[in-house]
């Protein structure tokens, strides 16, 4: 298969910060709205026409493997008519994974993505835009207003050419850039992590032993007069970098800030909620909520705005859940209150329990009668 342009997602993320969630899966596998993050990644790429798209593995590699074979499988792929590539390498960074599949990549152009961001950058445009510039490498990118130097940042000048690349810049560096150069507007101008590449980028990648983008291949390129450009959009994007950040990653594709990203399931009609295999539960419920499938309500629960229920879970009498996310094969017990926090998979929570305030409990923990958790971090496997 010759197409015009493949995709590369890097998802070999250890996902650490976003520890106990990520203590027995890895970061592209954690459900947003009842769907691993890589495949928003996927559905990104298939929305914008790509039809060839390798998948770089690295931390529980197989298990991600068998999660994504297991969605996407043959018949699935024929029928869509896309390729997604698992192959068996071992990287040591965002360059050296794609060193590692170059020999698959059979286009002239091709995008890398991130398997841990949810985004609905306008990729189309990204990609003739990178086309309409005849650029080397493409960077997205857009204006930030707090927390830059979380990020790469970068100037730009009239024409969108990057004049000058700051990996995870101090706020100090961040000012003496915004005086000494790039177009009138403000920084911070930060780099959101995906990237148009032609064939020459990737010559030199597997020339060199370039490890990293940010720290090795962008200044290379900046140093040698490449033709670097970025794509300076205003669209939804967030890191899912911390256990807060995915609760409002959640709440964000319920709310369908990333359309045409979606939540997992069913959409009933014009309204924000999705069923698992169209199958409604059993319980009153309000707007912006998905669900799961083989569910288990008892009298009294309701499930409250923003909230996203998982499959195979069992709940109680009067069991309220609002702005949650509760992933599968989890108890709750009754009169429970779950407010604006996470259960991760295989749950037990007592009965008269209260979780709230950015309570994150880890999976297969047990949480005994009477139990208030306050803004809690509960490791996995926990009998409290």
């Amino acid at each position: 298969m010759t197409d015009k342009w493949n995709a590369v997602i890097l998802a070999g993320g250890l996902g650490s910060r976003l520890n106990p969630l990520t203590a027995n899966i890895c970061k592209p596998m954690v459900p947003v709205a009842n769907k691993p993050m890589v495949e928003y990644a996927i559905d990104h790429l298939r929305f914008a026409g790509i039809k060839k798209i390798i998948i770089v593995v690295k931390h529980l590699g197989d298990e991600l493997r068998t999660l994504i074979q297991s969605t996407w499988n043959p018949e699935l792929q024929a029928e869509l008519g896309i390729e997604i590539l698992i192959p068996n390498v071992d990287s040591w960074g965002t360059a050296d994974a794609v060193r590692k599949v170059a020999h698959l990549i059979n286009s002239e152009n091709f995008v890398v993505s991130m398997a841990d961001i949810i985004t609905n950058l306008p990729m189309r445009k990204f990609m003739e835009f990178h086309e309409q510039k005849n650029a080397q490498a493409t960077v997205s990118m857009k204006l930030i207003e707090e927390m830059a130097s979380k990020y790469g940042n970068a100037l730009v000048d009239d024409d969108s050419r990057i004049v000058r690349f700051l990996e995870k810049p101090s706020s100090e560096e961040i000012y003496i850039s915004a005086l000494t150069g790039g177009t009138s507007d403000a920084l911070p101008i930060i780099n959101t992590g995906i990237y148009c590449f032609n064939r020459e980028i990737l010559n030199l990648i597997t020339s060199t032993d370039f490890m990293d983008f940010g720290k090795d291949i962008f200044p290379y390129l900046l140093e040698n007069a490449y033709d670097l450009y970025g794509f300076v959009r205003n669209y939804y994007w967030l890191d899912v970098g911390n256990p807060t950040t995915y609760l409002w990653s959640n709440w964000d594709v319920l709310r369908l800030y990333g359309y045409p990203i979606t939540p997992n399931g069913v959409r009933q009609g014009k309204s924000h909620v999705w069923y698992a295999n169209n199958e409604k539960p059993v319980v009153t419920h309000e707007k912006h909520v998905c669900f799961g499938q083989n569910n288990t309500f008892g009298p009294k629960c309701q499930v409250k705005e923003l909230s996203s229920i998982g499959s195979h879970c069992l709940f109680g009498e009067n069991v309220t859940v609002n702005r949650s996310v509760i992933w599968d094969h989890c108890k709750i017990g009754n009169n429970v209150l779950i407010e604006q926090s996470v259960i991760a998979d295989g749950c037990e929570i007592g009965d008269n329990c209260v979780i709230r305030s950015n309570t994150i409990i880890g999976s297969h923990s047990k949480i005994s009668n009477d139990i208030t958790l306050d803004s809690q971090i509960i490791k996995e496997d926990a009998i409290l």
